[in-house]
């Protein structure tokens, strides 16, 4: 495959041409609510979130998804036995990151089949997860503005980067179609029409830091090889 005066590398160009950003804006949606969210203590929030844990969790393990669903609903805070039995049986993983990815995954499930669903629960959650999402957005929004959405949107772009990076450094072709999809990707973000503001600088702030950790990580494998 050759768009410009170099080869590219067809698997890679592909997958960055072609990415759909639902994971994402769910991503994004999922931060601004557990930020802003106007009642993330209630009991109704509380359940939608255990839903959409069990909906991403990986595993058929019922320990598994007991201590979890335990932990999500602030069961780590206390000091009490069932405290302590989860945090031995747990072990040192990263909690935090691993509730929310789970979390996000079954939120973007969610975003892909839209309400062409026939599972009344999945509709359920869906438009109390819209509900709530533009809710929080819209609150930091308000107090933040659009320059914190660029900001955690090119974190997410760095990430995707990141989570990548094994199959982009396997080859030069392969990096360097990586940076000429992911450049033309925010060529194409910025001069988009018809957008609205938040959609607009959201995908310009997600193709951007995704560029700019490119760079970056080029950068210092120069630095490393001088």
């Amino acid at each position: 495959m050759n768009f410009t005066n170099y080869p590219l590398d067809r698997e890679v160009f592909r997958f960055f041409w072609n990415l759909n950003l639902n994971a994402f804006f769910a991503r994004l949606s999922l931060r601004y609510l557990l930020t802003w969210g106007r009642e993330t203590n209630s009991l109704r929030h509380k359940i939608a979130l255990t839903y959409l844990l069990h909906q991403g969790l990986e595993t058929n393990s019922l320990c598994d998804r007991l201590v979890f669903t335990y932990v999500l609903n602030g069961g780590l805070e206390t000091n009490s036995v069932f405290s302590r039995l989860a945090r031995a049986y747990l072990g040192n993983r990263d909690l935090e990151n691993f509730l929310f990815d789970t979390i996000a995954r079954a939120f973007t499930h969610l975003l892909n089949r839209g309400y062409k669903t026939r599972d009344l629960f999945q509709k359920m959650a869906l438009m109390y997860f819209l509900a709530r999402c533009d809710e929080a957005i819209y609150k930091g929004l308000s107090v933040r503005g659009f320059a914190d959405i660029f900001d955690r949107a090119k974190v997410e772009g760095g990430n995707l980067i990141d989570h990548n990076l094994e199959r982009l450094s396997q080859t030069p072709m392969a990096w360097q179609t990586a940076m000429f999809a992911v450049a033309r990707r925010s060529n194409e973000a910025f001069h988009q029409e018809n957008m609205d503001d938040l959609r607009y600088t959201a995908e310009l702030g997600y193709w951007t830091g995704a560029l700019e950790r490119l760079r970056q990580l080029k950068k210092e494998e120069n630095l490393e090889s001088d």
